[in-house]
């Protein structure tokens, strides 16, 4: 009876260090990066949840994504971002204004870079698997990713993604100042055919447009 127990106990330490064990995240998060990077293009609509705990406020946005390589097109509360993988314009269409301008990288963060949803996250981080769920009959991988640069912004991102396509299913920031970026995939489609156009802002097409040039 005794070595039953301490073989059923030695089972289930083995089971839980499993479960926390960096090799096994690392693994899953070098195989959803490899497939990110695999696709061509990808376009993607999400809800972004923008998190303040200090206030205690909590707001939700739609919002759509679509990219190729260096290049992408962004539509997010209320503001369009245009990157032909040189010149970036920011459109306000509301107040029928656009910025222009030439980032020296895109390496600033989620907003100054929208790719980084689907980055390549095997690097730069220590893993952590969390475990697997299933909801509404798929299954569905956890990891805790956590950065070895300390001067990040952020101090953990959870990615929670398919277990059988390995696509996102949500991606969270959780920031060191007590905001916590969310992102929900709604539709995920890779290597769709978007026009190259998607990819640059054309002022003349805009009457009476503000031009904000900071190039």
């Amino acid at each position: 009876m005794k070595k039953l127990f301490l073989a059923a106990l030695t089972c289930s330490l083995t089971i839980f260090s499993f479960g926390q064990s960096a090799p096994l995240g690392k693994d899953l998060v070098r195989l959803f990066s490899e497939k990110i990077q695999s696709y061509q293009t990808i376009k993607t609509v999400f809800a972004f949840t923008l998190e303040n705990l200090q206030e205690g406020l909590t707001d939700t946005y739609d919002g759509t994504l679509s990219y190729k390589g260096k290049q992408y097109n962004l539509s997010l509360m209320g503001m369009e971002v245009y990157y032909d993988g040189e010149t970036k314009w920011q459109y306000i269409p509301e107040a029928n204004e656009v910025t222009i301008s030439k980032p020296s990288s895109l390496d600033g963060g989620l907003f100054d870079d929208p790719t980084r949803i689907f980055s390549n996250y095997e690097k730069d981080f220590k893993s952590r698997f969390i475990g697997e769920q299933v909801e509404k009959g798929v299954g569905i991988y956890e990891v805790d990713l956590y950065p070895e640069d300390l001067s990040e912004p952020y101090s953990l991102i959870k990615i929670r993604f398919n277990k059988e396509t390995l696509e996102p299913i949500s991606v969270k920031y959780q920031g060191k100042d007590g905001i916590n970026y969310i992102i929900n995939v709604k539709s995920f489609k890779p290597n769709v055919h978007l026009k190259a156009d998607l990819f640059s802002f054309d002022v003349t097409k805009y009457k009476g447009i503000e031009i904000v040039d900071l190039r």
